[in-house]
This record gives structure tokens, C-alpha cells and sequence, in this order.
């Protein structure tokens, strides 16, 4: 009796020690932590602590769903059978953020330091046009090529925008997109999913150098477009038009062949609009051929914003979304540049019924950015300028209480455009980026635009031309090569 009294008594005791301990520590997320690298798991969600700035925080790690690839039909084969990886499912359809990279936090110095590397890459250039036609794309009924490598073979590429979502519609099987047809989306807001892209690199033995792309889109209006950026192995990157190939946007598939006109190795991305569908690529070559274009994962940059951003363009030339800023900046860095842009909004003007502060913790969080860039908005032009510096500054301290790692950088309005009230909006910004410690960089006084310096018409009824948006994205990352 008293033995068993004993080893009762033991038990007790070491339950209430291991749970003292557990309790104890407890990982909240932003909270301090005392070592980096130890991890924790309470209530099924695993922490770990990791270093942002000179503190020790826990952050949550999100999980990934690996599920083994299904038997390929007898006209899509791979080799070797690839791992699919999908993102889980949430509770809500309507709220559905995409499994993303989870980025190491990463300093204002060393991200300076990134900036200043990129602009003196000369490799990280915005494609130019193939004039001579050396690439041939042409529409075909169906893919007749030998095997075909499903696109959420995720292994096989690197991702450029949000991270998309694997699509579970039957009609849709091993598609990729930003919004799938059972209605998940990778942004809450609807207005601002923006454009996104797959990359890889290609080694084809087939004399001809074909690959064939299937896409859709999910609306049932007008039109959509993909467009090619490839680079042979000793040549500059290259579109094989501006506009890119464009399709009903009927929610049917279509299938375009690739020529690159000879076997060898090159390197392709392949630039969507925001509801286009992509489901994977036909090949002579075996799956083996295509491997991703970036050998680790590119740093994301994602930057808050209004039409500018999203994008909109007045021109009456050739032009495709990716030519906006945010795209052109992709190329200039090597950055993974994540667009949120929704037109007509701002700080406190209401468009879609949301300001920014709807969007900010919401849609930015689940794709785990290293850097959000806040871009001023003349939208707002109808507000006092300290009005619109305090919601600024309130937007950007609910990201940080969000997510206390990632850098914040703040920008003024691009340009004035009519709006005489732009100097003292920027002014009341900076003084308030000042106040809560995050940089500032003011276009307007630079100026970035004015009369002088838009001859060769970078602004069109009030929105960068595609030649106006490679101004702004190398000026844009002039100034983030400079910040303090």
C-alpha cells in the first residue's frame, strides 16, 4: 500500500513539474525568447524563436500539406514522379492565405546592403523585345507533346507574386491560382489581386526547343494574357512580345506551343494576370528538363499601394500588367515584388469599400513578406495632411504588432498631379515615419516627377506609362539603396 502510495506520489509530482515547465514557456508570438532556434508546439501550432533586429521573438511557423503525386495518364508522364505540395485549407473560403515561404527576418542594413548589390548586377535588366521573332508562340487544340509536368509540381519552379493556391475543382486538377474556382483567394479583397508568374529553367534536347503552356482564367469576360521572358544560356532576357498571348476569358483551356528554335538550355519566366489559371507545361523533353530559375528563394518585398501599384495604365501602346513598377522592379532586384494595390484607395479614401488599414494585416500577413513598402496615395488629397500622416502611422504600427520582423518602409505620393497639397502630405508623413522609427523616402521632393522630366510622357492621365513605371522602379530602388 504505502508502495503504491509512493509511485502515486511520483507521478503526481513529475506531471505538475513538466507541466509547470510547459507553461512556463508558453510561446506567444512577438514575445521575447531566450535563444534562437529552439522551438516549441502548444495547442497543435509550433513557434520557434528567431532573431528580428537585436531581439530574440518567438514568430508561428505556418505548416505545409505534402500529399504524394497521383498516377499520370498515359499522355502525362513524369519522371520521376513529382511531390505535390497544396496549402491547407482554411475554415472560411472567403479567407484563404496561400502557404508562402516563411522569409528570415532580415535588417534595414542588410536589405540596404541587397539593394546596393542589385544595382550593380548588370544581369538584373528589363527584358528587351525580340524583334527578329526568334521564338515562335502558337495556339494549339491540345497538348500532343509526349509527357507533360503538372504545375503543382511546386519543386519544379520558382514563384514570383503571391504564392498561389493549388486548385481542387475537378475541372481544375494540378491548377495553380491566385483566386480558384471554389472561391479561395490569396487576397481577401477581391480589387486587389494583383499579377504573378512562374519561373524555371529549361535544358531540351528536342530540335526545336518546344514546350507547350495551358492556362485559363477564371472570369467569364473579355480577355486574359500570359506573356514569355526567356534567356538562352549566353543571351539577355528577352520578351517574345509586349502584349503577351491572350485568350477568351471563358473559363476554358487553351494550350500554347513554344518554339524556341533549337535544342539547348535557357531560362523562362512566364508572366499571368491576376485570374489566370495555370496547370502545368507539355514537353518532349522528360520532367528532368525543367528545374526552378532561382536556386534558393528570393527575398519578398511586397508593397502596399493604390492604382499605381495594382496596376492601371492609360497608354494606347502595347502593354502588359507585369510593365508596372512593381514588375519592373522584380527585374531590376531580383526581388520576389508582391503588389496590393487597390485603385482609388488610400490611407483614408475609400475604395471597395476598405482603406488600407483593412488590408494590411489581413492580406499581407499570410504571405510572410521580409519587407512591406507603404506608398503614399494622391487619392487622399481631400484629407488634412496630419490626418492622413496618423492613419498612416496607424496602419503601419497594426503590421508591426501583427508581425513584429517585418521591414516597414514608407514612401510619399509618387507625383502631385493636380493635388497642391502633396509637399505638406509628404512632410507630415515623414514626420510621423520619424516618430515611429521606420525610413522614409519622399519622391515628392526629390521631385520624382514634375514638368522637366516628363517629356518622354512616363505619366499618362495621372498613371505611369510602362516606360514611366521602369523609371519609377529604378528610382525606387536608387533610394532603397541609400536609406539610413
Amino acid at each position: 500500500m504505502r508502495k503504491s502510495f509512493a509511485l502515486l506520489l511520483a507521478a503526481t509530482v513529475i506531471i505538475g513539474l513538466t507541466l509547470g515547465v510547459a507553461n512556463a514557456a508558453a510561446p506567444v508570438v512577438g514575445k521575447k525568447c531566450s535563444k534562437a532556434g529552439l522551438s516549441a508546439k502548444v495547442a497543435g501550432d509550433r513557434f520557434t524563436c528567431t532573431k528580428s533586429g537585436k531581439k530574440l521573438i518567438w514568430k508561428k511557423v505556418v505548416p505545409t500539406v505534402v500529399k504524394a503525386a497521383p498516377s499520370p495518364s498515359p499522355t502525362q508522364t513524369m519522371d520521376p514522379a513529382p511531390v505535390i505540395v497544396a496549402p491547407s485549407a482554411p475554415p472560411e473560403p472567403t479567407q484563404t492565405p496561400a502557404v508562402a515561404e516563411i522569409m528570415t527576418p532580415i535588417t534595414l542594413s542588410s536589405f540596404v546592403s541587397l539593394a546596393q548589390s542589385a544595382m550593380a548586377n548588370s544581369e538584373n535588366a528589363i527584358p528587351i523585345l525580340d524583334t527578329a521573332n526568334t521564338v515562335q508562340v502558337l495556339e494549339v487544340k491540345k497538348n500532343e507533346l509526349p509527357n507533360f509536368l503538372f504545375a503543382d509540381t511546386v519543386q519544379k519552379f520558382s514563384f514570383f507574386g503571391p504564392t498561389p493556391l493549388v486548385e481542387k475543382d475537378s475541372s481544375r486538377l494540378h491548377g495553380l491560382s491566385l483566386v480558384s474556382a471554389d472561391g479561395r483567394k490569396v487576397y481577401q479583397s477581391d480589387s486587389a489581386i494583383p499579377p504573378w508568374g512562374v519561373g524555371f529553367d529549361f535544358t531540351s534536347d528536342d530540335p526545336k526547343g518546344r514546350f507547350i503552356v495551358e492556362t485559363s482564367a477564371t472570369d467569364n469576360s473579355g480577355t486574359y494574357s500570359w506573356r514569355l521572358a526567356y534567356k538562352s544560356a549566353t543571351g539577355p532576357w528577352k520578351y517574345q512580345s509586349v502584349n503577351g498571348i491572350s485568350h477568351k476569358n471563358d473559363n476554358e483551356k487553351f494550350f500554347d506551343e513554344v518554339t524556341l528554335g533549337e535544342a539547348g538550355k535557357f531560362s523562362i519566366r512566364l508572366e499571368f494576370e491576376a485570374k489566370t489559371t495555370f496547370y502545368g507545361l507539355g514537353l518532349a523533353d522528360k520532367a528532368a528538363s525543367v528545374t526552378p530559375l532561382l536556386k534558393s528563394p528570393a527575398v519578398r518585398v511586397l508593397i502596399v499601394g493604390d492604382s499605381w501599384v495594382w496596376p492601371s495604365f492609360n497608354e494606347s501602346g502595347p502593354v502588359h500588367v507585369w510593365d508596372a513598377y512593381p514588375g519592373a522592379l522584380s527585374w531590376l532586384s531580383g526581388w520576389n515584388v508582391i503588389s496590393a494595390g487597390v485603385r482609388g484607395q488610400g490611407y483614408l479614401s475609400v475604395a471597395a469599400d476598405e482603406t488600407y488599414k483593412d488590408r494590411v494585416v489581413r492580406d499581407v500577413i499570410p504571405q510572410h513578406p521580409a519587407v512591406v513598402i507603404f506608398t503614399g496615395s494622391s487619392n487622399d488629397h481631400l484629407f488634412a495632411d496630419q490626418q492622413i500622416a496618423e492613419e498612416m502611422g496607424r496602419d503601419i504600427q497594426a503590421l508591426q504588432k501583427a508581425d513584429p520582423s517585418v521591414l516597414i518602409i514608407v514612401c510619399s505620393p509618387y507625383a502631385t498631379g493636380g493635388d497642391q497639397k502633396a509637399p505638406g502630405q509628404s512632410k507630415a508623413m515623414k514626420a510621423e515615419a520619424n516618430r515611429i522609427g521606420v525610413p522614409y523616402i519622399d519622391f515628392i521632393n526629390l521631385p520624382l516627377f514634375d514638368q522637366s522630366n516628363n517629356g518622354q510622357g512616363q505619366l499618362s492621365q495621372g498613371h505611369p506609362t510602362r516606360l514611366g513605371s521602369s523609371y519609377i522602379a529604378g528610382a525606387l530602388l536608387k533610394e532603397l539603396a541609400a536609406v539610413k
